[in-house]
């Protein structure tokens, strides 16, 4: 299709190792800015609810988020919790040592979140030790083979469900960050990192087919505004 370019193995600036903190706090912010504004927080709040309400009162649910940033969504997903009359905990892990530095003074003051600094790949977890395992905006940064490894471990891990929000590669969401972000003036990695990440985003038929290669027999897609896709692996309760 015309308006859905070849996906792009070129290497985000974010994946670099030996950012300090001073040079990755700008892209952060950036990137709690299009969640909040572009629908990554209401994409990834509205799969969780479901889990939420099927939670009982009084018994914590307990939430791995993968890839975590500056542990903005996990602090949405604690709020989103409370506001529901529910208890969430989740453990926020992150591969880069200052960006797990920057996460845990985000959380500091929510004793609900957990920073870990571990790699994705090898996640320091036995199986089923979480309810549900996220991931948002993260997945895009690894080949499609990896993809599909890292479901089959999320799935591994996670009893109940698991929760990804990404983006769904398409020429129309590339020009648009590529030119408001300059336009803005954001953080220089955030206007090189961001056009790339969609980019390296995924088709429908793509993310599909990399969760039911991950063993997956219970897949949802919905496609969710602006470009972003919403899937659940969900194992059974």
């Amino acid at each position: 299709m015309l308006m859905v370019p070849r996906r792009s193995n070129a290497p985000e600036l974010l994946d670099r190792d030996g950012h300090g903190v001073a040079e990755l706090a700008g892209a952060l912010r950036d990137i709690r800015a299009v969640n909040r504004l572009l629908g990554g927080s209401r994409t990834l709040l509205d799969a969780l609810r479901p889990v939420i309400r099927r939670t009982k009162p009084g018994v914590p649910l307990e939430v791995l988020d993968v890839g975590t940033g500056a542990a903005d969504l996990p602090l949405a997903m604690v709020r989103c919790a409370g506001r529901m009359g529910r208890e969430l905990w989740v453990t926020a892990v992150d591969r880069d040592p200052t960006t797990a530095t920057i996460a845990a003074r985000a959380a500091a003051r929510s004793p609900q979140i957990r920073i870990v600094c571990a790699d994705a790949r090898h996640l320091p977890f036995p199986p089923n030790s979480f309810d549900v395992v996220t991931a948002s905006m993260f997945l895009h940064h690894f080949e499609l083979c990896e993809v599909v490894r890292l479901l089959a471990r999320f799935r591994e891990l996670a009893r109940r469900a698991v929760l990804i929000n990404d983006l769904r590669r398409h020429l129309v969401p590339w020009s648009f960050i590529a030119l408001v972000s300059r336009v803005t003036r954001r953080d220089p990695m955030f206007v090189h990192d961001a056009p790339l990440s969609v980019l390296r985003g995924f088709t429908v038929a793509e993310l599909l087919q990399a969760a039911r290669e991950s063993g997956a027999a219970s897949v949802a897609l919905k496609r969710r505004w602006p470009f972003r896709l919403a899937v659940t692996l969900e194992s059974p309760e």
